[in-house]
């Protein structure tokens, strides 16, 4: 019932900002009217100058949409479509100008996500063509966060209800693709761990030390609690059901080579909760851990600091001992700004692939004779292009071939063919 309430509360709070934009509209001319939706920054626009004083006296209002509709035309286990979509509004008030209290932001958010898996109805992999699609479907508190700058920025705390990674293994500028497996964390790491990504929050805290412009040390405690997940929960804040902390480490570091700009990361967690073996389910390991290492890097200027070439790279591992879903590989090549005319636009290529567990794999086959040959690992290639409409409205066709779609349910399907249409609006 809460849920419902809540979910009615938001729906009516965006009708009524339809309806003060509308209004707005009204007493601008149709030309002017459509000058300004092609050239403001957000889809809602100043709110009649509305947004910009809350801004100024310290809340700022974000929203964005991002829609998926993916086409599986060939291969898989069968042919059809579908369209997944979240919607995320928050609020970040800033304790300088609305107490005084200098480096400090009060971060609030929430997500509707709904929509139907074509991964899961028709292709039969476990990379979904459609990044948007999971965490329950359903509404959530995403966020409900304190962070604090100290040092002019040498140090920064945080702490509250929030996906941790928001901060943590992030792929930089692997949102280009609209396949899961690049965007934006290796799905290795949430599927075998207690971690979480975007939408699902959690409660814990980090510290982040940035010694220098260029490099970042950070750390943080989380709790571990399965029931965050689940579709009824998403307004879950309260601990109960936790099994234990991760513990995540990342280091991070900015270079410039030759005017090319680039990141580099490392990073490590330990999970302190009894998880399963993989090959024993009645045997219980104490604690599982992983890695992983993220780079991006621009490999040819296009002119601009923004427009390039760039290469992404990922590879993460998690522990064997209890990880189904064992580890991630991918690289990729997005140009951006590829025309001068065109400078917000991006040509996207990348290939990801999803680990099984070959301890699985093998215990498979053994205890089944009619289970031969299976994969160890599942692929994914997507090419897209990213066309900036307007500075709030992308558009973004892709084709993605799924490899090995059958290798996390210990079946051979056909590799499949998929069509994706990817929409991202700034509210």
């Amino acid at each position: 019932m809460k849920t419902t309430y809540l979910r009615q509360a938001i729906l009516s709070g965006v009708a009524s900002l339809s309806f003060a934009v509308a209004a707005h509209a009204q007493t601008m001319t149709q030309d002017s009217f459509l000058n300004s939706l092609l050239t403001r920054k957000t889809m809602t626009g100043d709110w009649n100058g509305g947004r910009t004083r809350l801004k100024e006296a310290g809340l700022t209002f974000k929203g964005f949409y991002d829609g998926n509709f993916a086409d599986a035309v060939s291969g898989g286990k069968r042919t059809g479509n579908g369209y997944a979509q979240q919607l995320g509004i928050g609020v970040d008030a800033d304790m300088g100008k609305l107490f005084g209290l200098e480096g400090g932001t009060l971060s609030v958010g929430f997500n509707q996500r709904q929509g139907r898996s074509v991964s899961s109805d028709f292709i039969g992999n476990r990379l979904a063509v459609q990044e948007v699609y999971g965490a329950g479907e359903t509404l959530r508190v995403t966020e409900l966060s304190y962070t604090q700058n100290f040092a002019h920025g040498l140090v920064q705390t945080k702490a509250g209800f929030y996906p941790m990674g928001n901060d943590f293994a992030g792929i930089e500028d692997g949102c280009d693709f609209m396949n899961v497996g690049f965007c934006a964390h290796a799905q290795n790491l949430p599927a075998s761990s207690g971690w979480s990504d975007y939408p699902t929050g959690k409660w814990g805290g980090r510290i982040k030390l940035s010694p220098t412009p260029s490099l970042y040390i950070e750390t943080g405690i989380y709790d571990v609690n399965p029931g965050y997940y689940q579709k009824n929960n998403g307004l879950k804040v309260s601990t109960s059901g936790s099994t234990g902390a991760l513990i995540p480490l990342e280091a991070g570091y900015k270079v410039n080579l030759g005017g090319l700009p680039g990141l580099y990361k490392v990073g490590a967690y330990y999970d302190t909760s009894d998880a399963a073996s993989v090959t024993n389910a009645s045997d219980m390991q104490s604690g599982r851990y992983g890695f992983y290492a993220i780079a991006n890097q621009m490999l040819v200027s296009f002119g601009g600091p923004k427009r390039g070439l760039i290469a992404i790279g990922m590879v993460s591992y998690s522990d064997p001992s209890t990880a189904l879903f064992q580890g991630s590989v991918l690289g990729g090549l997005i140009a951006q700004g590829p025309f001068a005319a065109r400078p917000q636009d991006f040509i996207d290529v990348g290939y990801v692939r999803a680990i099984l567990n070959k301890r699985v794999v093998d215990a498979k086959e053994a205890a089944n004779a009619t289970l031969t040959n299976l994969s160890t690992g599942e692929g994914v290639l997507e090419i897209g292009y990213g066309f900036q409409a307007t500075p709030w409205l992308q558009i973004h066709p892709n084709v993605q071939y799924v490899m090995d779609p059958g290798t996390f349910s210990y079946s051979h399907i056909p590799n499949a063919w998929a069509f994706g249409l990817q929409v991202k609006a700034t509210l």
